[in-house]
């Protein structure tokens, strides 16, 4: 994932000295620099999944754990932004990734509690919600069967196509 930090500039009120060093030449030392500067700035904004989980988990413990998940409050994401303490994009990726483990949608149970940031009591689990999360849990077991069903060998048979082997047997005494 990157995020990308766009620039536009739209003060057409440059002073004759700010224009005088825009037509100055740039030197490749120059350019480099800033594109080096620029693909640092990508890489302190680029973020894996686990790494923005793992962010979230130390800056809010009780409502991320791993080992023994709650459900979350609906709309938390939001709570979440409001802090302005990580940017939207990693709230998502931790979002996404912690909502989507086994343990996770295993804990979603009809009137269960759910938790906000701190912790504490924020909603109910929905019989709706928990069906979802008991089809997802379902559909992802059915793919891993299907995906490690395999075919043995033993249980193949070879159907000839051509003509009967009776007719064949003939053809191949001729030959020889």
């Amino acid at each position: 994932m990157q995020y990308e930090c766009k620039t536009e500039y739209q003060d057409e009120s440059l002073s004759d000295s700010d224009t005088n060093s825009l037509n100055q030449p740039v030197s490749r030392e120059d350019h480099m620099e800033e594109k080096k500067t620029s693909a640092d700035v990508e890489k302190t904004m680029e973020v894996s999944k686990s790494e923005a989980l793992r962010m979230v988990r130390e800056r809010w413990p009780e409502a991320f754990r791993v080992s023994s998940p709650r459900p979350l409050k609906v709309g938390i994401h939001n709570e979440m932004k409001q802090t302005g303490e990580f940017p939207l994009p990693v709230i998502k990726s931790a979002l996404k990734l912690f909502t989507s483990q086994e343990r996770y949608l295993m804990s979603i149970k009809p009137g269960r509690s759910r938790v906000d940031l701190n912790g504490k009591p924020a909603g109910k689990v929905k019989l709706k919600e928990a069906v979802n999360a008991e089809i997802t849990l379902f559909m992802r077991s059915e793919q891993q069967r299907q995906k490690h069903q395999r075919i043995h060998v033993g249980e193949l048979r070879l159907v000839s196509v051509g003509k009967p082997a009776e007719q064949e047997a003939p053809e191949q005494t001729e030959a020889s």
